[in-house]
Parts: C-alpha cells; sequence; structure tokens
C-alpha cells in the first residue's frame, strides 16, 4: 500500500492595509501631491517656525478649509470629465446668500438655504449638460456670468450680518490645536469618500469619466449620474462658501472670484485626470494645502499675493506638459533603440 500524501495549501499572502492604501493614492495620481506636502510643510516651517502655534494653526486651516472644499467641487465635475467655470461663482452666491439671510432666516435657515443655492445652481448646470448635451465649459461659461449678476444683484458691495458665534462655529477651535473649519472639511470629505468609493452611485461617477459606453451598456444612466454630481459639486461648493463667510466675517459678491483658477489649480495637482476618471479626494485636500502654504510663504517672503495667480497658472502647465513631455521622451527613446536594432 503506496503511502499517501497530503498537500497543505497556504494562504496566499494577504497585503497590509498601507500597501493597498499606496496602491491606491499611486492609481489615483495622489503619490504627487503628498510628497509636495511632505517637501512644501517641511520648507514652511523652516520659513516659518511658528505655524504650529495655536493661532497660525488656526489660521491656515481657515484659509485652506474653504479652498480645499471648493477644489473637491471642482474634482466632481473632473472625475465625470467636464470642468466647471462657474464654481468661483456659485461660491459668490452661495456666500451672499448666507451673509445676509442670517438675519431672516437664523443660521441654520441661512446655511440650508445656501446649501440648496448651490445645489440648484449645480443642477442648472448639470441639466444642460446631461439632457441638452451641451459642452459643460460651454454651459457653465454661461450660467457663471449669471450667477456672479444675481450675486451682485442681492449684495453690491462686502456686507452681511455674520456674529462672531458664526466664526466660532465655523473658524474657531473645537479644541485646543484642533481648528473647526479642518474638522468640517474631515468629517464632508469621509461621507464623500465614502460616498464614491462605498456605494454603486459613486462608482458610476468614475466610471462616466472613464467609459460611458461600457456603463450604457451595461443599462445605468449616465446623465443621471451627470446630473447627481453637478448637483453634490454645488453643495460641496456652498459649505466651502460658508466656511469663506465664517473665517471673514463678511459676504462679499466677489469672494469666489479667485477660487475658479486656485480650484482648477488644485485638482491639477492632486494628480487627477482632466479626461475623467481618476481623482483622489485625499489628494486633493493635500494639494489645496500646498496651495495654501505657496501663498503664505510668498507673504513672508514680502512678494505681492497676485503672484500667486502666476503659481497657480504655472502649475497647470506644468501638470499638463510635463507628462506629454514623458511622452514625447519616451517614443524617441523606443525609436531610437528600433534604430539601432
Amino acid at each position: 500500500m503506496s503511502p499517501t500524501t497530503t498537500t497543505v495549501r497556504t494562504p496566499a499572502p494577504q497585503r497590509s492595509a498601507l500597501s493597498h492604501g499606496v496602491r491606491r493614492l499611486r492609481y489615483e495620481g495622489a503619490i504627487a501631491p503628498v510628497l509636495a506636502f511632505v517637501i512644501f510643510f517641511g520648507v514652511y516651517l523652516a520659513v516659518n517656525p511658528g505655524l504650529l502655534t495655536r493661532f497660525q494653526l488656526q489660521s491656515a486651516a481657515n484659509l485652506i478649509a474653504p479652498l480645499a472644499l471648493i477644489a473637491i467641487g471642482q474634482l466632481l465635475i473632473v472625475l465625470i470629465g467636464g470642468i466647471d467655470i462657474s464654481i468661483g461663482a456659485i461660491t459668490s452666491l452661495c456666500n451672499v446668500v448666507f451673509a445676509t439671510q442670517i438675519v431672516n432666516l437664523s443660521a441654520p435657515g441661512a446655511l440650508a438655504l445656501a446649501l440648496v443655492v448651490g445645489i440648484v445652481a449645480g443642477g442648472i448646470n448639470g441639466v444642460l449638460v446631461a439632457y441638452a448635451k451641451l459642452p459643460a465649459i460651454a454651459v457653465t461659461l454661461a450660467t457663471a456670468f449669471i450667477y456672479a449678476a444675481v450675486a451682485r444683484q442681492i449684495l453690491d458691495r462686502p456686507g452681511g450680518a455674520l456674529s462672531k458665534d458664526i466664526y466660532l462655529a465655523t473658524s474657531g477651535e473645537l479644541l485646543p490645536f484642533v481648528p473647526i473649519s479642518l474638522v468640517w472639511l474631515t468629517l464632508i470629505a469621509v461621507g464623500l469618500w465614502f460616498f464614491l468609493q462605498r456605494t454603486s452611485f459613486g462608482r458610476q461617477v468614475y466610471g462616466v469619466g472613464s467609459n460611458r459606453v461600457s456603463l450604457q451598456s451595461a443599462g445605468l444612466k449616465p446623465r443621471l449620474t451627470i446630473l447627481v454630481t453637478f448637483m453634490v459639486s454645488g453643495a460641496i461648493v456652498s459649505l466651502g462658501a460658508i466656511l469663506l463667510a465664517g473665517s471673514t466675517l463678511t459676504g462679499d459678491p466677489r469672494s469666489g472670484d479667485s477660487y475658479l483658477l486656485s480650484s482648477i489649480a488644485v485638482v491639477a495637482l492632486s494628480g487627477a485626470s482632466f479626461a475623467g476618471g481618476r481623482g483622489s479626494i485625499i489628494g486633493t485636500i493635500l494639494a489645496a494645502a500646498v496651495l495654501g502654504m505657496v501663498g503664505n510663504l510668498l507673504f513672508f517672503a514680502g512678494i505681492n499675493s497676485y503672484w500667486q495667480y502666476v503659481i497657480s497658472a504655472l502649475i497647470i502647465l506644468a501638470v499638463v506638459v510635463i507628462p506629454r513631455l514623458f511622452q514625447v521622451i519616451t517614443r524617441a527613446t523606443s525609436l531610437r533603440r528600433k534604430d539601432d536594432e
């Protein structure tokens, strides 16, 4: 009788959570903003060691949080393969609605109204893009003028009726060294991450940008996905506008003007693909922090803050041009090797 042998199957090695996270960041193009954040944070501490004081930390958080939320709103549109030129005007509109209506409706009522305004503004864009099949860039360029005009009709100069309580609720400290604006940003970002990564509808947002034909073949509705994405984007932007109003204690019909270019620069720096289908929430937040630190470094260096616009434009150009240069170099190298063979 021949002896029997028993084969024991060894379990496949499990990837660690850290390894999976790094792979995910690499896939979403978020490695660059992570490295940029580490480098700029080190430079920032070297130039301004007082960053970690309570006042400096709170000031930096109040600068970065609104930008990060508005950039996340832009990211959502980029994920579906579009771009939102009206995002600065929506910011201004929600900002002045919140600042002016807080007297008539109380703080929760004004917040809810500003949120509804952002959703409706995004919804109008979404209907025109998804159902009228118009280009997102053309639609949002047109609506940007309309939303900006409405904002100036509501409030023609900086003002409003914001109080210190609003500042404490949006831009104060929850605990010592814990800026409440970062708490709000974290809660919103985590909620949106779960929406995008843990729901079938959220995954459709990526699908619309990467392969809309396959989405239609699977019997799903890309038009509805586009509409809802624009509406969610408007809601996120309105929350950024509210944090901006709370940190400055004023409503301003021009408050969102600078955020159009800045939001595009942040999304570009975050590693998102402007062709759609790839982008990262954490990469966008870190990219916003980098851009915010750049602005502060310019301030401490005594350089005019308007140079931040130039830096934003250079970031966009670099993100577009550098990959193209790599493609050209790689193609030239491969052709040279073929010639040598």
